[in-house]
This record gives structure tokens, C-alpha cells and sequence, in this order.
């Protein structure tokens, strides 16, 4: 099962996970490929952005194809959202309890390579399986060998859940080069509002159905190394977008975790 970690009174009173703390999450990073931060983010601001999403981007959520969107799996697709209010929130993109544990996992220093939502629609079946991306030498084998690249940070809008659909995951298929060995269901795990899952961008996983009658919004971000760049899932949209003047105003460590949007994807 996907191990779960919630900040302990102190450790969300400060903002900040002890550097125990911080080795067992790295840990699970390293050995499953995936992990449960629970309770991170205030779940009003998780309600706000919810209705916000339903609302702005309400064009998205009619079932059809759309030329700034992809299509990722039965009713369910990816798209870009923008840096504003609620999602230009820092408790998203530059949580206090998130960013340290993905410097723990990566020993290195990292950016914010796309921010979005993947959002299932009603009656959607369960996804393929797949990986995010990630594999720097396919042919070699030696992928299982190396240390994270980058990772996805989940962020649901709405519980996921058996009923609205949830994330399996196929705990340590990020050291398995070989689909063909990876088998069983998965773990899907419940993952409530205000919670996040995270999950190397090598490990195999597959969205559930949503047997809701309810569109189930999950934010997403990407964070990767500074050299890394995935190829893969932007050919439709920009995996960022933000205001030249929304960045300005940012703080500095801030501005260097969006560098990839300063560096080209501006509107």
C-alpha cells in the first residue's frame, strides 16, 4: 500500500516536516515510487479552486476533442490552467511541506515543469497503463538504476475515491524496465481534499472510473530536474502558462522554481 504521511501538530503548526520525516518520505520515493502527503493544503482553498475550475473552464467538461487539450483515456483529458486566482495560490505550486520532500527525493535542486488538471468525466472506464515519462535510456536497463527525474504531485479538486475514481499505482514499477513484469491491480488509494499523492514520473499507473455523476478535477504539477524535458504530453498545449506581470511579483525562490514560464511559456 501507498504509505501515508501527515504532518504531526508541530510539524504543521511550522510548516515544515522534521528532517526524520523528510528521510522517510525520500525513502518512499526511492524504494515505491510513490507517496500520500496528507492534509497540506487548506481544503477551502481546494473547494474554492474546485468551483473556480467548474466555472472558468466549463467548456472543457462538454465530452468532445479539443485543439488545446489532450485526449488522455476514455473522458478524461489534460489541460493547461492558468496562474490565476485560486491556482496562482503558492500553497499549490510552491507548498512549504511539499517542496522539501521532493528536495529530499531528488537531492537536487528542481523547477515546476507544467501545472494543469486532468479531469475525468462522468462514466469514465478505467485508463491504460502507463508512465508519465522519465526514461533517459530505454534500451539499456540502466533507468532502473538512476535516481528520480521528475515527479507528479496530484492534487484532487474532488476526493479520489472508488466512486469519483481514483490513481492505481503499481508500487516499484519505476525499477522495472519491463512492462511484461509488472502485474497485479495496483493500489488505489483514497486520497481526500487537502491531500496530495505524488509519484515518480517512471512509475506505471492508471486512472479508475469514475462512476460519479460528478467531474472529478485533479491539479497536477510536474517537477523535474532543470535539465530535464518531457517530449511526450505538451504537443497540444503549453505545459505552463502565466502573466509576465504575475511573475514579476513573485519572490525570488519562487521565480526560480518557474523558470521554464519565464524562459518562453508567458502570455
Amino acid at each position: 500500500m501507498v504509505v501515508r504521511i501527515a504532518p504531526s501538530e508541530a510539524e504543521y503548526a511550522a510548516r515544515a516536516f522534521t528532517g526524520e520525516t523528510l528521510e522517510r518520505a525520500a525513502q518512499c520515493m526511492r524504494t515505491d515510487g510513490a507517496l500520500i502527503l496528507e492534509d497540506i493544503v487548506d481544503k477551502a482553498l481546494v473547494k474554492e479552486a474546485r468551483l473556480t475550475f467548474a466555472e472558468r473552464y466549463a467548456r472543457y467538461l462538454d465530452g468532445r476533442p479539443h485543439d488545446d487539450a489532450l485526449q488522455v483515456g476514455d473522458k478524461r483529458l489534460m489541460l493547461t490552467i492558468d496562474f490565476e486566482p485560486p491556482f496562482d495560490s503558492s500553497e499549490f505550486f510552491a507548498n512549504s511541506l511539499l517542496l522539501p520532500v521532493l528536495s529530499a527525493a531528488m537531492a537536487e535542486e528542481f523547477v515546476l515543469g507544467a501545472y494543469g488538471v486532468v479531469c475525468s468525466l462522468p462514466g469514465s472506464q478505467m485508463q491504460h497503463r502507463h508512465r508519465d515519462g522519465g526514461i533517459l535510456f530505454s534500451l539499456s536497463g540502466f533507468d532502473r538504476l538512476l535516481p528520480m527525474t521528475a515527479a507528479t504531485v496530484a492534487m484532487p479538486l474532488l476526493e479520489m475515491s472508488q466512486l469519483h475514481g481514483t490513481t492505481a499505482l503499481w508500487l516499484g514499477s519505476h525499477r522495472e524496465p519491463n512492462e511484461a513484469l509488472v502485474s497485479g491491480e495496483g493500489d488505489a488509494p483514497v486520497v481526500r481534499e487537502g491531500s496530495c499523492l505524488l509519484w515518480d514520473y517512471r512509475l506505471f499507473h492508471a486512472g479508475t472510473a469514475n462512476h460519479s455523476t460528478l467531474p472529478r478535477p485533479l491539479l497536477y504539477m510536474t517537477y523535474c530536474r532543470p535539465w530535464f524535458l518531457d517530449q511526450y504530453n505538451y504537443h497540444k498545449q503549453p505545459p505552463l502558462r502565466a502573466s509576465k506581470s504575475w511573475l514579476s511579483q513573485l519572490s525570488s525562490e519562487n521565480q526560480r522554481l518557474l523558470e521554464r514560464a519565464r524562459g518562453g511559456w508567458v502570455v
